[in-house]
């Protein structure tokens, strides 16, 4: 009998031991003020634990984990972690250096890129243009550190849109952009629905269309439209065949029409509509990407360099500035992104854009950009999204731990979030600590 019970206590024990090591690892953040990335008042003297790579509970009153690893925020506050819907990490340098540049040295700049966005607080990023798949499954099996990445893959247009970088002297082929994933030139309908199943395939979470002409190009003036309707709506179909969405590239009255008549609701830019068309874009509940950071410095921007992209940009400069106002006034629901693109500096520009935004919107409304807007732009993308397990953005239980601790109140001036050498004191991403200045 008492052999029997030495045996039952035993199996006990071990198995106690195996469900021990089971548990899920734990971080009890305590002593934090919480913006939780919709109510616009903080949650004061509150309690966050993170179980695995989700939030478990969040509470102002004690919260018993006693195996949790204790993290004393000190009255700071905890944040979801920062999110950019309109950025390009595997376009490291200007068009014309990336036509010589091998992937090889296009995937390290962009992976050195990324750890540094991950360490200024952005842990989800949209990434539009650019063969990001890989670096996205290094970041998520935890080779190398960076935010999460949507991607659309390659970005697709005909020859003379904003997708062709041939120069001059090249014979009618693949361009180096192309080659390495950057971009994909198709013409006619079929051959936009066959590239965008071959970018689905590799693991694209939505898809970009160039509609119109675009600045870092070449061969596209600003007022050409460089899509036919035919080719919109083969896009617009076979992304919905995927259960996904197509954005687009389309700064002018005519190309952002045209995708609205195949049934687009989601643009980038924008940036030489008129208030007509932004009425129209309220009228159809369209959730857009407007540069707000980029667009006022363009003029002055050394990477438009030469007598035709200079005129581009200061154009581009000046009707951005306008959009922005009919954006605020009708209320469109706009996303946080930067277009950041380039070099180290220009990825940087992510976190200064935020106190240009502060000159065309209320703080309230560009939290409401960078968090809520966010998140959807990218929930839109349903079962294609790479992150199903909870929602991003946001601090509540069941959401993914991405969460930043920042000095200061950032539901008074989101100015705390651009301090991020200084002000930013801890970031988590998916569970795990990836800075920590405490």
């Amino acid at each position: 009998m008492k052999l029997i019970c030495f045996a039952l206590a035993a199996s006990f024990a071990v198995t106690t031991a195996i469900a021990e090591d089971d548990r899920l690892p734990q971080t009890l953040f305590t002593n934090v003020n919480v913006y939780d990335g919709v109510t616009p008042e903080l949650m004061m003297g509150a309690n966050v634990l993170v179980e695995g790579n989700l939030i478990k509970q969040v509470s102002t009153e004690a919260i018993d984990a006693p195996l949790a690893t204790v993290i004393d925020g000190g009255g700071r506050t905890l944040t979801p972690g920062l999110t950019d819907t309109h950025t390009h990490l595997h376009i490291v340098a200007a068009a014309v250096d990336m036509e010589q540049m091998p992937g090889q040295e296009a995937a390290i700049r962009g992976a050195v890129a990324a750890e540094d966005m991950l360490m200024r607080g952005f842990t989800t990023v949209r990434d539009l243009c650019g063969n990001t798949h890989g670096m996205r499954r290094a970041i998520n099996a935890g080779v190398i550190p960076g935010p999460r990445i949507v991607s659309a893959g390659a970005c697709i247009g005909g020859w003379s849109s904003h997708a062709d970088f041939m120069t001059d002297t090249s014979v009618k082929g693949q361009t180096n952009m192309e080659r390495i994933g950057m971009v994909r030139i198709a013409d006619g309908p079929d051959e936009v629905r066959l590239a965008i199943r071959e970018e689905m395939r590799k693991g694209a979470s939505f898809i970009k269309i160039m509609i119109g002409g675009g600045l870092s190009s070449r061969y596209d003036p600003l007022d050409v439209t460089t899509m036919s309707k035919e080719e919109i709506e083969a896009a617009v179909d076979e992304t919905a065949r995927w259960g996904t969405y197509v954005t687009a590239h389309a700064y002018t009255d005519v190309s952002l029409n045209l995708g609205m008549d195949a049934g687009m609701v989601t643009f980038e830019h924008m940036h030489l509509a008129g208030r007509e068309t932004f009425e129209r874009l309220a009228e159809i509940g369209a959730v857009v990407s407007s540069q707000v950071g980029v667009v006022p410095t363009l003029c002055d921007n050394p990477l438009f360099n030469t007598a035709a992209t200079k005129a581009k940009a200061c154009n581009l400069q000046e009707g951005g500035i306008a959009s922005f106002g009919y954006i605020n006034d009708l209320n469109i629901r706009s996303g946080y992104g930067v277009d950041s693109f380039g070099s180290l500096e220009g990825y940087r520009y992510n976190s200064d854009a935020m106190l240009v935004r502060k000159e065309y919107f209320s703080n309230d409304k560009i939290l409401e950009q960078m968090f809520a807007n966010n998140a959807e732009l990218i929930a839109m993308t349903g079962e294609r999204n790479p992150y199903k397990d909870g929602p991003l953005a946001v601090i509540e239980p069941g959401a993914y731990a991405d969460i930043i601790l920042v000095e200061g109140d950032p539901t008074q001036d989101v100015a705390v979030f651009s301090e991020w050498e200084t002000g930013i004191d801890l970031v988590m991403k998916d569970g795990v600590i990836y800075r920590n200045e405490l």
